[in-house]
């Protein structure tokens, strides 16, 4: 039996969630919180298996609450919210950095035609997360103006190849790492980043938006025929496959699940491998399941590198360790390496 409790502020919504929960058979709703202080209290006494988490509440809200969670009981967290305005993206996955799981929107009102689905992905998604080992995190202190402590990490040697795309898959425990990667790569990286990111309906565009606010590289959402250009990253839409073609050109269309996924990682990295052949990247982060695994060793079998990261650092070691266990990998390393091997190797080519 899985232990939940709800945080919430609308009692109203409360009310359904706990309905919608204790209506599964597997899981049991423990306790509610109606903002951040009654949530931290709760977990630390009632000591649920997951906590699902609303962001704007009165008081503390579920930023403060998520951290002071992390920081003294970590338990798994799901932010289950309504779509927010793109300007308040970065609350949304500033609440992924400090350590919830996902985020999810709340389920569509009774009678709307997408609200037996909404209820089942978000009971779906409950489970799942219920099932991840999370760590106790340190948050360091805000930094002080003008301070500046640099990680310079051991980078491992690059081949000489000729990189013309990086592709990135990645899912559970993604958003951080993708801000963190594009935040690092120079303006100037002279090779276009393709990126699938397994999120819930209706936050990619918030995904995107978020990114930007950190990003070096200008990242846009994928469109069907868009032209793909050096220093720009393109983030897969919402339940559409997405490719790359031929023409330096993506290719957007609407298709079936694979590995459970749409968009998935293994249809971005099969169509790369296909196109660019050995002057393909692919990095593929933590993530539940074995998307994109089988796929990075076709890239890697054809002449391109292929990039996996590290169990220490991955929240999930599902896509990763799938790869790793399939001798799918070039690299095995944590993301504060992944940036600048990825510099190094685009960098080279000048060279060559």
């Amino acid at each position: 039996m899985i232990r939940l409790l709800v945080v919430e502020d609308s009692k109203t919504v409360q009310q359904a969630l706990v309905e919608i929960f204790n209506s599964d058979p597997d899981i049991q709703v423990v306790g509610t919180a109606n903002n951040g202080d009654e949530a931290v209290t709760a977990v630390m006494t009632l000591k649920p298996d997951v906590v699902t988490m609303d962001i704007n509440m009165p008081g503390i809200d579920g930023f403060e609450a998520t951290r002071a969670i992390m920081a003294s009981c970590p338990v798994p967290i799901v932010i289950v919210t309504g779509k927010m305005d793109p300007k308040e993206s970065a609350t949304i996955f500033q609440v992924m950095k400090a350590g919830a799981l996902m985020v999810i929107a709340k389920p569509a009102a009774p009678g709307h035609p997408e609200h037996e689905e909404s209820v089942r992905e978000l009971v779906r998604s409950v489970k799942l997360m219920s099932e991840i080992k999370v760590v106790r995190r340190i948050f360091p202190k805000e930094a002080v103006a003008g301070a500046s402590h640099p990680y310079h990490p051991a980078t491992p040697s690059v081949p000489a190849v000729r990189v013309g795309i990086v592709a990135i898959g990645a899912s559970t425990g993604g958003p951080p790492l993708l801000q963190s990667i594009l935040s690092a790569l120079p303006a100037d990286f002279s090779v276009p980043v393709v990126i699938v990111q397994h999120m819930a309906k209706g936050f990619t565009e918030n995904f995107v938006n978020w990114l930007n606010l950190s990003s070096r590289l200008k990242v846009e959402l994928a469109a069907d025929g868009m032209q793909m250009f050096p220093g720009h990253a393109y983030v897969a839409p919402d339940g559409f496959q997405t490719e790359v073609g031929p023409d330096n050109r993506l290719v957007i269309a609407k298709g079936e699940l694979e590995n459970g996924q749409c968009p998935s990682v293994s249809a971005l990295f099969r169509s790369v491998s296909t196109v660019y052949g050995n002057n393909a990247a692919g990095v593929l982060l933590t993530g539940m399941g074995k998307d994109g695994a089988a796929e990075l060793k076709i890239l890697r079998d054809r002449g391109g590198i292929a990039i996996v990261q590290n169990r220490e650092s991955s929240i999930v070691f599902g896509m990763p360790g799938e790869a790793v266990r399939i001798g799918a990998a070039d690299y095995i390393l944590s993301p504060e390496e992944i940036t600048p091997l990825l510099t190094r190797l685009v960098n080279s080519q000048q060279t060559l």
